[in-house]
C-alpha cells in the first residue's frame, strides 16, 4: 500500500469474511461497521421467495445509540406548553434526516430507532395530559391513535403508516 501511498491504520483495518448463502465457512470476524452502517450476514428474503443467509448493510448499534441519545437530549417530555405541531417542527428535520439516511438500504433497519421517538411521544402526552397519567399502557394506545390520526405531522408515522 505504501506504493500508492496510502496508509492503513492496524486497528481500523481488518479482513472480513462476508457470509451469505453461497459462502457458509466459519470466520472469527464475520462483520464490520462503516459510514454509521454494519455489514453483516442476516436472514432475508431472496428473490426466489426463500429466507437466505445474506450479506447487508444494516444501522449499527453505535449510529441507533447516537441518533437515541440525540432524541433523548431534547427533553421532549418536559414540554408540556408546547402542541403537537411544534413538537413536530422539532423533531421532524432530524428525523427527515435519518430516514433519508439509512432508509435507502434497508428500511426496516430503522424501526428500532424510530420506536424510540413514538416512546418520547406517549411520555409527553402522559405529561401534558392528566388523564393519561399512571396508565401507561392505556396512554401507549390512545396517543398512538392520536398520532395515527395526525400523522402528517411525525415523519415516521408518515413512513409506517403509508404502505
Amino acid at each position: 500500500m505504501k506504493e500508492i501511498k496510502l496508509e492503513l491504520h492496524p486497528t481500523k483495518t481488518q479482513i472480513v469474511y462476508c457470509s451469505d448463502k453461497d459462502r457458509k465457512d466459519d470466520y472469527p470476524v464475520r462483520e464490520f461497521d462503516f459510514l454509521g452502517y454494519t455489514f453483516k450476514a442476516m436472514y432475508i428474503k431472496c428473490r426466489d421467495g426463500l429466507l437466505r443467509n445474506n450479506f447487508i448493510a444494516y444501522v449499527s448499534k453505535k449510529s441507533t445509540k447516537g441518533f437515541r441519545d440525540k432524541i433523548k437530549a431534547m427533553e421532549l417530555h418536559k414540554r408540556t406548553g408546547s402542541t403537537l405541531t411544534m413538537i413536530s417542527e422539532m423533531v421532524n428535520p432530524i428525523i427527515r434526516g435519518w430516514i433519508n439516511y439509512f432508509g435507502k438500504y434497508n428500511p426496516s433497519a430503522m424501526k428500532y430507532s424510530l420506536d424510540c421517538i413514538d416512546r418520547r411521544l406517549v411520555k409527553w402526552a402522559m405529561c401534558k395530559f392528566k388523564h393519561f397519567r399512571g396508565h401507561s399502557v392505556d396512554s401507549q394506545v390512545k396517543t398512538k391513535n392520536i398520532f395515527k390520526l395526525n400523522q402528517y405531522y411525525f415523519l415516521q408515522f408518515y413512513v409506517c403508516f403509508s404502505e
